[in-house]
């Protein structure tokens, strides 16, 4: 039988080593879990930060009522309330008649306040408020 002598100072160092290395480990998980509390902190900060812009968007952008007549083309709160793919007639109906049309897949529709619409295929694909 052959019997294998540790010293106490090898077992020693080993259980040291082994200490150390837990410790070190133990100190870097802690860490990233602070660090990782941290950002999701800031994450949730700035979700509440753009909920709260984009409610106060919402409401300001509420209070301009479109404008519908054969003028308008005039009142700014008209472009503002202009949405893609909205259709000649609906365009139309917001804006009123255009002073100039030029196109054809891509159709351009002028106002004499240097408004401007485009579509393409038909459907509102741009616009450039008055100036």
């Amino acid at each position: 039988m052959v019997r294998s002598k540790i010293s106490f100072s090898s077992l020693l160092i080993t259980g040291a080593c082994a200490l150390f290395s837990l410790a070190t480990t133990t100190g870097a998980y802690a860490s990233d879990t602070e660090r990782i509390a941290r950002l999701e902190k800031e994450v949730q900060e700035l979700k509440e930060r753009l909920a709260n812009l984009e409610s106060s968007r919402a409401k300001s952008n509420g209070d301009q009522k479109s404008v519908e007549s054969g003028a308008g083309w005039k009142h700014l709160a008209n472009w503002r309330s202009l949405k893609k793919e909205m259709t000649y007639d609906d365009v139309r109906r917001i804006l009123g008649e255009p002073m100039r049309v030029h196109g054809g897949d891509i159709t351009f529709w002028y106002y004499a306040n240097k408004g401007r619409v485009s579509f393409y295929q038909d459907r509102l694909s741009m616009w450039q408020e008055p100036q």
